[in-house]
C-alpha cells in the first residue's frame, strides 16, 4: 500500500494561467488579448474578491495585480496569494499612483509598471517571469 503524497504549491502545475486583477474592464482585456496572443493561458478578476476566491481554488502561474482594487485590496490579495502558495508566486504590480516601487516591495513583486504602461514591455515581463518561475 502506497501513500499518496500531497501537491506541490511551490510549483505551478504546466497548465497554470496568468491572473490578471483589474478593475477596469479595458485593462483585464488588453491584457488578456497581448498575453493570449502569445499563447499564454489567462484567467481574470474584476476585483480583490475575485482574486481571492481564484487564489484559494487554484495556483496561478504569475499575478498581474492591480494595487488599487475595489473589496479586498493588492495587498490582501498578494498575502492570501503567498499564504495559500508560497513565496514562489511571481507577480508583477501595476498601478496609477506614484508609489509603484513602495507598493511592489511591500507584496515581493519581481516587477512593477505605472499606468499607463506600454503593453510590449509589460507582455515581456510576464514572459521573463513565467520563464524563471
Amino acid at each position: 500500500m502506497s501513500e499518496r503524497q500531497a501537491p506541490d504549491d511551490t510549483v505551478a502545475p504546466a497548465d497554470a494561467p496568468v491572473l490578471v486583477v483589474d478593475d477596469d474592464p479595458t485593462i483585464r482585456q488588453l491584457l488578456r488579448w497581448a498575453l493570449e496572443d502569445e499563447g499564454i493561458a489567462v484567467e481574470t478578476a474584476a476585483d480583490g474578491w475575485q482574486a481571492l476566491s481564484y487564489i484559494a481554488r487554484r495556483r496561478p502561474a504569475l499575478v498581474v495585480l492591480d494595487m488599487g482594487l475595489p473589496g479586498a485590496d493588492g495587498y490582501q490579495v498578494a498575502d492570501s496569494l503567498r499564504a495559500a502558495h508560497g513565496p514562489n508566486v511571481p507577480i508583477v504590480v501595476i498601478t496609477a499612483d506614484g508609489r509603484a516601487a513602495t507598493k511592489a516591495a511591500g507584496v515581493g513583486a519581481f516587477a512593477y509598471f505605472h499606468k499607463p504602461f506600454e503593453l510590449g514591455d509589460l507582455v515581456a515581463t510576464v514572459q521573463r517571469g513565467l520563464a524563471a518561475g
